[in-house]
Formats: C-alpha cells, structure tokens, sequence
C-alpha cells in the first residue's frame, strides 16, 4: 500500500478518478493521477524516479504491466494557487495505460483502493 497524504476520489456513472500526494520514502510527496474507465485506466505520474516507481506498484496491483510503455506529457504545474495551494508540483508526467476486460472493472476499482489505502466511499 502507497503512502498518501492526502486524496481526492471523484465518481460518476462513466468514470472514476482519483488524485493524491504519495509519499516517498524519504518524506517528499508527488501528485499520482488515476482515472478507470469501463475498459481501460491511466495513472499519471511525475517523470521522476519516485513518480515512474508508481507504474511497478501499479502493475503489482493489477497483476499485468501496462498496455503500452509509459509516455512522456508535457510539463506544467498543478496544486498551486489556483488550486489549495498547499502543494505546488511543476514538471513533466509520465502516464501509462492498462487495458482490462469490461467485466473487471469491479477488480480494477478495489485493486486501486487497496493500493491507495482507500475504503469505500473515503477519500482522505
């Protein structure tokens, strides 16, 4: 399970979205993004050692490596005053899909609440 400071879950009928600061094990945090849709998710993460670590606790979770290599975005910023200010990140992301079966998506949603130390219906 991640170490996460604080999340955001976001749920519809199409989609289910996820934001949180990670911890890393020497005390920094970064942004992870996920969003799980009916056959697919992406999971954004900064193009950092610690960020590209995520996609392998990913995998681990799921049980499969992604459906292509992560790719590179472009860079930008996010949590800054915008946004709550409390955490201001700036540089490039990587993000990576995994493809599933439609019926999996149950799986899917509880292996990323796991992951993410999420309960149902909590966001922390």
């Amino acid at each position: 399970m991640l170490i996460c400071r604080k999340t955001a879950v976001r749920e519809s009928a199409a989609q289910w979205n996820l934001d949180a600061l990670v911890g890393t094990p020497g005390g920094d945090l970064f942004p992870c993004f996920v969003a799980v849709v009916a056959s697919y998710c992406t999971v954004q993460a900064p193009n950092t050692k610690d960020g590209e670590a995520i996609f392998g606790d990913v995998a681990g979770a799921l049980g499969a490596p992604p459906s292509s290599p992560p790719q590179m975005g472009k860079g930008g910023s996010c949590g800054g005053e915008e946004e709550d200010g409390e955490f201001a990140f700036t540089g490039s992301m990587l993000s990576a899909t995994w493809e599933f079966p439609k019926e999996h998506r149950g799986a899917v949603l509880a292996s990323f609440r796991g992951l993410f130390g999420l309960t149902e219906g909590r966001s922390g």
